[in-house]
């Protein structure tokens, strides 16, 4: 199943969402604190249901939004929680091959970078996008997240994906700090279910399904060591130069 397929069918996506939310609320706070210009340009990449938009949108007066998401679906939910907002256009767009025309004085994204295939290649893409001055800022999964479901599998081979480090990060430009957000689970059922109804249960390429017996020996040790799962999460900010050429 891709990506797209995967969020477009998580049908529970707002309700399972807490640490997306979450995550949202506190890039909205960095973001607001930016020096954006009067009436900013702004792109937003993997828009989901809207909850960034939710968070942001009334903390940039002024300011003229374009959100994106790779899955139709979502988009439409986006689109009816911003219903007659004349201030907000919508898209479906893969935010790792952008098709639309810039510049922009902001770009932002919360929790959708880690899905892309080649993140250096999607910043600069993105980065080319920018007016003078603009930012990029988002946050993705970075290393170490689901830590200890990682851990539970105990040398059998993980779907989950391998995520970025601080280090990687910031080679790429950014200012980034890093967040842990432990959540604890009812028991494995309860990570997989609320895993997959935020679209998040897509392996990693080329994985191989444990057997059922495998599964289950993971879920039992996972559960032993107290069924929380660690979401580890990067903050990324940037400023184009003042020089930059305008896309």
């Amino acid at each position: 199943m891709s990506v797209a397929d995967a969020f477009g069918r998580a049908a529970d996506y707002d309700r399972h969402a807490a640490v997306q939310r979450s995550v949202a609320g506190r890039l909205a706070e960095r973001v607001a604190a930016l020096p954006l210009p009067p009436a900013p340009r702004v792109l937003e990449i993997g828009c989901g249901t809207g909850l960034l938009g939710s968070a942001l949108v009334d903390r940039l007066p002024g300011a003229r939004w374009h959100m994106t998401d790779l899955s139709p679906a979502m988009v439409e939910r986006a689109h009816r929680r911003f219903a007659g907002r004349a201030d907000i256009s919508f898209s479906a767009m893969d935010g790792e091959a952008p098709d639309i025309a810039g510049p922009f004085d902001l770009i932002v994204s919360s929790l959708a970078f880690q899905w892309f295939a080649d993140l250096p290649g999607a910043i600069e893409r993105l980065r080319g996008m920018l007016a003078p001055g603009g930012h990029l800022a988002f946050t993705t999964m970075a290393a170490d997240s689901f830590a200890e479901w990682r851990a539970a599998h105990d040398g059998l081979p993980c779907g989950t994906p391998d995520y970025p480090g601080a280090e990687a990060l910031s080679a790429m430009g950014f200012s980034v700090t890093i967040e842990a957000l432990p959540v604890r689970h009812r028991d494995a059922r309860d990570f997989l279910h609320a895993v997959k109804a935020i679209g998040a249960g897509t392996p990693r390429p080329g994985h191989k399904p444990l057997t059922p017996a495998q599964l289950h020996a993971v879920m039992h040790r996972f559960e032993a060591s107290g069924a929380t799962a660690s979401y580890v999460v990067a903050t990324c900010v940037l400023r184009a130069s003042g020089e930059q050429a305008r896309a």
